[in-house]
């Protein structure tokens, strides 16, 4: 019986490239793949509107990677929408989980871009919690 690993999925390529990435790990050791979306407050003062359509979007797209996930053999996948940023809730849902991986999608962006504009990547890569394998869209 394999792991888990944590995927953070939002639609675009490189979240499709990394889907792609974590099936193919999932297969090759036997681990079921979790989706995480982080819904969390970014604006001060956010209201109630702004958070329902942001849970709606992750689960919309939680649907999404599940339905692909399934199609390409891994039956063992569940989707997970967290109050929290982006790389905050990766983190937490594979701290709840044990993850064996974060496996997230990457726009290619340079590491100091990321670091001071704020990626998911360069957040969630630097923990040393839980390995994260970073792909990027033309993996």
């Amino acid at each position: 019986m394999g792991s888990t690993i944590v995927l953070g999925y939002d639609g675009s390529a490189c979240a499709n490239a990394a889907l792609t990435a974590a099936v193919e790990s999932a297969k090759a050791h036997g681990d079921g793949i979790v989706v995480a979306f982080g819904a969390g407050a970014h604006a001060v003062g956010e209201d109630s509107d702004q958070r329902n359509l942001a849970h709606t979007m992750g689960r919309d797209w939680a649907e999404e990677a599940i339905s692909a996930i399934r199609a390409q053999g891994v039956e063992d996948a569940r989707a997970v929408v967290v109050d929290a940023r982006p790389a905050e809730a990766l983190l937490q849902v594979a701290r709840e989980r044990n993850a064996r991986m974060i496996v997230v999608g990457t726009h290619g962006e340079h590491p100091l871009t990321g670091a001071v504009l704020g990626s998911v990547p360069t957040s969630s890569c630097t923990s040393p919690e839980c390995p994260c394998w970073s792909c990027p869209s033309g993996r």
